[in-house]
């Protein structure tokens, strides 16, 4: 008996003067991968393939990637997005928060890449009610003894980007709201660290907020100080690491697969007080890391598929196109885009800018690089418009004809001026007053364009289309006007010198 208690108060006596090996500090390293936008990676550029052989030899506690994952790239849109998700998945990453170009599927697509994903998908502003979501607000982590919380945030402005039976039964709310609503749960579950993780740029403008005002992340970690580490997205700017007031650490790793972002964070899960003791992180350059040998069954046949897909000719053009830089020249490609569109969707007239940045030289154009040229899966809306409403869509595009925000259009021409007559291109005459002509839009511009035209989207979404409702996807309508208007000879030799 005596022999027992001296041994009880020998393990109390040195419990108070030598604390335990586990209420040390400890370390962790987090990686964070955004914006990968479908890059599986290869000689030329890196992607996915050698992210996913950083981490192979890094060896994270946590993996967080915050969206933009399974569409951007040609390779993607084979088979939308599926081997993407499957990638993620087998190169281990424990939390994937969708970006709004995960969205570009459908809800329903979505649904299964997140279904398929056998890790964890957060997404706390987020409830799917037509398809079920496997999301979770948050979630919370173990590692290394440490309890660490991290709570997902998609982008809440979708219906700003994407059309709306593309978000069909989304219910979203704003990130404050959000955090409100579930900080209370996380702070009762004792975490060590609390992690945010959203698809949205330290800098969010004001034209996506419902009142108009400018947002950075700075406001929110000043809200909600309990936050130690946000991991943003979205607006493809790297921030290899820097404190935002009052005190969380801000991380954005490199888009399109060119690295990842290493964090490292020491936390003393016995503090009293803040258990967060120091955070650092830095960039890893994806083009320094070898092939993930784990990833390559799965990523290689892709790439080679992609590869044989992309070299099919589509058409044979001898001009140049190149994207619009602003509005006050013609541009030949956005004509070409609104012209396709027009003879796609039956439609009298159409509006619209270039699509990407990409420039192409006269000779053979083939599926990748018409895929360049069009790199998103937008659809073509059809209003039936008075001159009026044209007019107010014109007016618009005014104020912008300075950037590349600004569109071209064809089928009608405003020979005097806006506040003139418009003419319909087919006839010469002008269109009467009382009259309505058919005007095709892409879904992205019809919708807003991320709050770029406010008036074009309130003119489109409270008009009817007309039925049947066009379902043409717009690479689709760009691909059919060449062939038919700039088809390869059989003895096309491909590009120029």
């Amino acid at each position: 008996m005596h022999k027992v208690l001296a041994i009880f108060l020998l393990a109390v006596i040195f419990g108070v003067l030598y604390p335990a090996l586990d209420a040390a500090p400890k370390k962790l390293t987090i990686l964070q991968t955004t914006d990968i936008h479908g890059s599986i990676g290869d000689e030329k550029s890196p992607g996915l393939l050698q992210i996913a052989g950083a981490a192979e030899r890094i060896k994270p506690d946590l993996w967080i990637d915050c969206g933009d994952l399974t569409q951007g790239s040609f390779s993607a849109t084979l088979d939308a997005g599926a081997s993407m998700a499957e990638a993620l998945n087998a190169a281990g990453c424990d939390i994937w928060v969708p970006g709004n170009h995960d969205f570009d599927y459908g809800v329903e697509t979505l649904a299964k890449r997140i279904g398929s994903f056998r890790r964890v998908s957060l997404a706390a502003n987020m409830k799917s009610n037509a398809f079920p979501m496997k999301t979770s607000a948050w979630k919370m982590f173990e590692r290394q003894g440490v309890k660490v919380a991290v709570i997902g945030i998609v982008p809440p402005y979708l219906g700003l980007w994407i059309e709306p039976k593309k978000l069909t039964g989304l219910e979203l709310e704003s990130p404050d709201a959000a955090l409100e609503r579930v900080m209370p749960e996380v702070m009762a579950s004792k975490p060590d660290m609390i992690v945010l993780a959203i698809h949205l740029g330290e800098f969010i403008a004001g034209r996506l907020n419902p009142d108009g005002k400018f947002r950075n992340m700075a406001s929110l970690s000043a809200k909600y100080p309990q936050i130690d580490l946000i991991l943003a997205g979205h607006s493809h700017q790297t921030e290899p690491g820097k404190r935002l007031y009052p005190g969380a650490w801000f991380v954005q790793a490199p888009p399109l697969g060119a690295g990842c972002a290493q964090i490292t964070v020491e936390v003393d899960p016995a503090a009293k007080g803040d258990k967060v003791l120091s955070v650092t992180s830095k960039v890893i350059e994806g083009m320094d890391q070898p092939e993930s040998k784990k990833l390559l069954p799965i990523l290689d046949p892709v790439r080679k598929q992609a590869a044989e897909a992309g070299r099919k000719p589509v058409a044979k053009l001898d001009f140049e196109l190149e994207p619009m830089k602003n509005g006050l020249k013609p541009n030949r490609l956005a004509e070409l885009i609104c012209l396709a569109m027009a003879e796609a969707a039956g439609a009298d007239a159409a509006f619209s800018g270039t699509l990407s940045n990409y420039k192409v030289s006269p000779g053979t154009l083939n599926e990748r690089e018409l895929f360049l040229l069009a790199p998103y899966t937008d659809t073509i809306e059809v209003r039936s418009l008075t001159p009026a409403r044209i007019r107010t869509i014109l007016r618009e595009l005014e104020t912008k004809q300075k950037t590349s925000d600004c569109m071209m259009y064809t089928g009608f021409t405003a020979p005097d001026g806006i506040d003139g007559a418009l003419v319909l291109g087919k006839t010469g005459k002008p269109i009467p007053e009382t009259s309505r002509i058919k005007v095709a839009v892409n879904t992205y511009d019809a919708h807003g364009a991320g709050g770029r035209y406010p008036k074009l989207k309130e003119i489109m979404e409270s008009s009817e289309p007309p039925k049947p409702a066009s379902e043409t996807d717009i690479r689709d309508a760009l691909r059919k006007y060449l062939k038919k208007h700039y088809p390869v000879p059989n003895t096309a030799s491909g590009r120029k010198p």
